[in-house]
């Protein structure tokens, strides 16, 4: 990930998607390593009010956009492991940093169906779980003028201009709220209907 914080929104690294020349490889580490170092650097105040870094990222070949400080990393995409569950939009299991983590389509958790190919995955900062996109498009730091309302934005009710651009920005926060919350009363409910199965009958 070649992408360093920007003063501007005019920033955006190539889509890791359709890499030009060079070793891919090579432009992967760039791209993590930048990433990485953008939670390093202190998060910069504009004269009209606190800014905003955001990552640009594609979901069914949409632009959409997500808050970076609701990220805790960000790598390439392999095959998860296999997890039997049928909990919506969950893909599997992966491991990051010693921990195993569920994966989930994002795509398929704002409402758009399952994704046929998926690139990137991310870890959220809210909760022990990472999600899968498409791919994304570079990384921005955004001011307030850059975030406007917007009635079909997901989940926010933002969009934020990126580059010239409008893009939703999808609310992590509470997108991960909710599948710890599923995640829970499914939990609860297999332990009842085990007790349930186990308990001896009434005279």
């Amino acid at each position: 990930m070649s992408l360093s914080t920007q003063d501007a929104p005019s920033g955006a690294a190539p889509s890791p998607g359709s890499p030009v020349g060079g070793d891919v490889r090579q432009q992967l580490h760039q791209w993590r390593e930048a990433f990485d170092r953008s939670f390093a650097e202190p998060r910069q105040t504009g004269e009209d009010g606190d800014t905003m870094d955001v990552l640009g990222i594609r979901i069914a070949g949409a632009p959409f956009a997500v808050n970076l400080a609701d990220l805790a990393g960000l790598m390439p995409a392999m095959t998860p492991a296999p997890y039997p569950a049928s909990a919506p939009g969950l893909l599997g299991l992966i491991g990051h940093q010693g921990q195993v983590l569920p994966l989930y389509d994002l795509q398929a958790l704002i409402g758009l169906g399952a994704a046929p190919a998926m690139r990137w995955w991310a870890v959220t900062r809210a909760a022990a779980l990472a999600i899968a996109f498409e791919g994304f498009d570079g990384q921005w730091r955004l001011t307030r003028q850059d975030r406007l309302q917007q009635t079909d934005a997901a989940g926010t009710g933002l969009a934020v201009r990126c580059g010239g651009h409008l893009r939703p920005l999808i609310e992590l926060t509470g997108l991960v709220a909710r599948i710890a919350s599923a995640a829970g009363a499914a939990a609860v409910a297999a332990v009842a209907d085990t007790a349930g199965g186990s308990a001896p009958p009434h005279p």
